[in-house]
């Protein structure tokens, strides 16, 4: 009898008229044998215009009047929310139901987890399909209350859709290695373009260093998605899915599909990377909510203050240069964000920018100021630079009182993450791009006056005697303890022995002893260190136990772990979801934490062939090679100031007339140079007004029609080398 109810609803459902949906009950739902089957019927439904929602037998025909809160809903209220959701989607354009397209013709199911009592499905929140017929998502009550969860499990059910619809009938085959993490990224990308007060600054503040798409921060790395978006519209984000090759990594999609050459496409990431200075994104009131969140978590997150600026290292020796460690260098598409507190007197900051091209082959940069109000909003991005060496300057106006130097790493042939060499291989595999700077008239984050450095945890201690770092009163540091003048002790920390804490490191709720070193920018939260133990670099170590002559350095993050004897930990391992032990071994690589998987423990050198880097060692630059040409002295004349002067001869820049009211001329001498070189006309705000390709021995004649007034900057490029900016000035 239930068996022809089901299929009379069934064709009921089916047949209610042209161009309505059709319902379709997924396999396991028509299954008797199945605990959650043998409780479908239809009067445990309800339908709207694109969805049909679907809960077992605890909370019976009338969920709504359920006694149990935690279970109770309105089917009603869950169906207008799904509604209102994929109106929007829509609008995005992410969802396609033109006909001929499963989702034209089928509504999408969503299941309600926790109805099915103690032994049918339980669970938070997933999204998928049913059957490869029509996607699906599955989600519990109480995570439905409003449309954030929805939105995201939603997204990832369009995602299954866009399988079924797209890359089946288009013959695409299988998606990228790493796409979990990319369905992730995407879906908190479009819940967050409805509901922007579910960003999170801390993922990206905490992984920028990464390269993008790195496994560690899988969920909260889709501000490069909100970039696409304002610069090209959300149907570009969705073509990423639609379009996308056969294992294929996002960005190569997007490169191959905006048509950008190696440079343009630097500088469109390089776009994305500097608006994360000031969280630069005017859509849907995100970028306030973003800025709150950074600005809270650096209040009370310790990781946030030791990883959302970087820290340059002073070279010895030398007033007013550093260089970027290269356990904190930008991997590909990865980037740094460095304040540089400006002198009041100062004519304008300058710096010296000079890249380690010997560390990779693939070696190369974009760089440039972003300045902000006091209100942490955008005011001005300067020109984007690209060369290995070169000087630049910026001036602040009186309404702006703070300024970054954001450096991203900009591979100059090619994209280096594929299917061979993606970003499962970890810290040794990934390339870096390391750099020194010079700088005058401003100093970097980390080496103003100690008293103004991370300030707002100076509000309860006093300075140590022995190097005068800060310690807060509720903790006990003994004055054979050394605390340098930027280094910190927070806490209920207990410090005795020879214990050395310097650099910008923070130690908090631990107990060192010994001759225990926690350097550079490295941060301790509780756990107990003793011995000769070091904790050096970037890392972190919590509620860990270390002693012997275990370290934990580099970008390596271990958390409820016992290091003892003479194990190294460093890459960028991450150990945190289990606790075990290791007494041995040098380990650089640790990936996927999905698998549990502990210290292999197991002897291993760092010449093990997990631990050999694809990054060449390299010396610091010489003094001379660091000395600046521009000074306060000649500032009004020192326009960008390059080594590649003998290039400049071979660029000639006709303005026809002088302002270009019509049209300017761009001439490259054949007998000095022969490659076809490629041009970017930008705007003020950095944004891509024109493109050009010129071939030496040519004159190219680019109209100015259509321009807005103002000042303009011609970057010409060959593939990785870049020639002095040229300003053009149209009225």
């Amino acid at each position: 009898m239930r068996i022809i109810f089901l299929l009379l609803a069934l064709v009921l459902a089916c047949s209610l008229g042209f161009g309505q949906k059709q319902v379709y009950i997924p396999n396991y739902l028509n299954n008797a044998s199945d605990i959650n089957g043998a409780q479908f019927t239809m009067d445990k439904t309800a339908q709207s215009t694109n969805f049909i929602l679907i809960w077992g037998n605890t909370v019976g025909t009338d969920p709504s009047s359920y006694s149990d809160p935690d279970l109770a809903f309105h089917p009603q209220a869950v169906l207008d929310t799904m509604e209102y959701i994929y109106t929007q989607f829509k609008n995005y354009d992410f969802l396609e139901d033109t006909a001929g397209t499963k989702l034209h013709q089928y509504k999408i199911v969503v299941v309600m987890l926790g109805t099915w009592g103690p032994n049918g499905s339980q669970g938070w929140a997933f999204g998928g399909d049913v059957d490869g017929v029509i996607g699906a998502f599955w989600v519990h009550p109480n995570a439905i209350r409003d449309g954030g969860v929805a939105a995201h499990e939603f997204t990832h059910s369009l995602q299954a859709q866009n399988n079924i619809d797209y890359r089946t009938t288009n013959g695409l085959g299988g998606a990228w290695y790493n796409a979990g993490i990319f369905w992730e990224t995407h879906a908190n990308y479009m819940r967050n373009l409805l509901y922007p007060q579910s960003v999170s600054a801390w993922g990206m503040d905490v992984y920028h260093l990464e390269t993008w798409g790195d496994w560690k921060n899988t969920y909260e790395n889709y501000q490069l998605l909100m970039a696409i978006h304002l610069s090209e519209g959300p149907a570009m984000v969705s073509r990423l899915w639609r379009e996308s090759d056969s294992y294929e990594y996002p960005l190569q999609t997007y490169k191959r599909i905006t048509g950008y050459n190696q440079m343009a496409f630097n500088d469109s990431l390089f776009h994305y990377a500097r608006r994360m200075a000031t969280h630069d994104f005017d859509l849907n009131g995100l970028g306030d909510y973003f800025r709150q969140y950074r600005s809270n978590d650096l209040k009370w997150s310790l990781q946030s203050v030791q990883m959302t600026w970087n820290i340059l290292r002073a070279v010895p020796g030398a007033l007013g240069r550093y260089e970027m460690p290269i356990e904190q260098a930008p991997e590909e598409y990865a980037y740094n964000i460095i304040p540089l507190h400006v002198h009041p007197d100062s004519c304008s900051v300058i710096v010296k920018f000079k890249g380690h091209t010997a560390v990779n082959v693939h070696a190369g940069w974009r760089y440039g100021f972003v300045s902000a109000y006091p209100d942490g909003t955008l005011s001005r991005y300067s020109p984007v630079y690209g060369s290995e060496d070169l000087e630049i300057h910026f001036t602040m106006e009186p309404n702006e009182n703070k300024l970054y130097l954001v450096v991203m790493g900009a591979p100059k042939d090619s994209i280096t993450t594929n299917t061979t060499n993606d970003t499962w291989k970890g810290y040794p595999k990934h390339f870096r791009f390391p750099y020194e700077l010079a700088i005058l008239g401003a100093l970097p984050e980390g080496h103003q006056p100690p008293e103004m450095f991370r300030d707002h945890f100076k509000t309860n201690g006093q300075l140590h005697p022995n190097g005068g770092g800060w310690v807060s009163s509720s903790a006990s540091v003994s004055p054979s303890v050394y605390v340098g003048p930027a280094a910190m002790v927070l806490g209920n920390s207990i410090i005795t022995g020879n214990v050395h804490i310097g650099g910008t490191s923070m130690v908090r709720h631990a107990l060192l002893s010994g001759n225990v070193q926690v350097k550079d920018n490295a941060l301790v939260e509780g756990g107990v260190l003793e011995d000769s133990a070091i904790v050096e670099g970037h890392a972190l170590v919590e509620n860990v136990m270390m002693s012997g002559n275990a370290k934990v350095g580099m970008r390596a993050r271990v958390s409820n772990y016992l290091l003892s004897g003479f194990v190294e930990v460093g890459g960028d391992v991450i150990v945190y979801n289990e606790e075990g032990d290791c007494d041995n071994g040098t380990h650089y690589r640790l990936t996927n934490y999905y698998d549990n998987k502990l210290l292999e423990c197991d002897g291993r050198t760092p010449q093990h062939p997990d631990n050999a880097d694809v990054n060449q060692s390299y010396s610091l630059f010489s003094d001379s090679a660091m000395t600046m040409r521009c000074s306060c002295v000649n500032l009004p004349d020192c326009e960008e100031v390059s080594a590649h002067d003998d290039l400049l001869e071979t660029v000639q820049v006709y303005l026809s007339p002088n302002p270009a009211t019509t049209s300017f001329t761009v001439f490259i001498d054949q007998t000095m140079y022969s490659d076809p070189v490629e041009g970017l006309l930008l705007n003020a705000l950095g944004g891509v007004a024109g493109r050009m390709t010129i071939s030496p021995g040519t004159m190219l004649i680019y109209p100015v029609d259509g321009l807005s007034s103002g000042i303009y900057v011609l970057k010409l490029s060959d593939q990785g080398r870049i020639f002095n900016p040229v300003r053009i000035v149209i009225p």
